[in-house]
Formats: C-alpha cells, sequence, structure tokens
C-alpha cells in the first residue's frame, strides 16, 4: 500500500472517530436541559408529591434511624 493511501485510511478513520465522540455527546437525557442559570431559582422539574403512605414510611424509617 502507497503512502498516500496508507494516509488517506488514517485521515478517514480519524474522522470516523471524530464522529462518534461528537455523536456521543447527544445522549437524550442530556437533551432539553437547563443551559442558563438564575441564582437562588431553581428552574428544573417540578417534584412530585408524596403520598400519605409515601410519608408515613419515611417518618418510620427516621424513627428507626434515631436510635
Amino acid at each position: 500500500m502507497s503512502e498516500t493511501k496508507r494516509k488517506s485510511w488514517a485521515f478517514l478513520a480519524c474522522c470516523l472517530v471524530a464522529g462518534g465522540v461528537a455523536l456521543a455527546g447527544c445522549r437524550s437525557e442530556e437533551q432539553n436541559r437547563i443551559k442558563k442559570f438564575e441564582k437562588g431559582t431553581y428552574l428544573g422539574q417540578p417534584d412530585q408529591k408524596l403520598t400519605d403512605e409515601q410519608i408515613n414510611e419515611l417518618r418510620f424509617r427516621a424513627r428507626g434511624q434515631q436510635g
């Protein structure tokens, strides 16, 4: 294989690797994330309300840790 062909294949391989790395940064969980922050303000999704059963379970677990 000539030196020119070897360099062409090496360049192509580098381009493919660079493209793969660029696409790896586009994960779905990173889409639509907050990019601009405001000091003292929570801009994320609101939390879900806990059910009475979940609150009672947390209280029960907390009492077990007071010992």
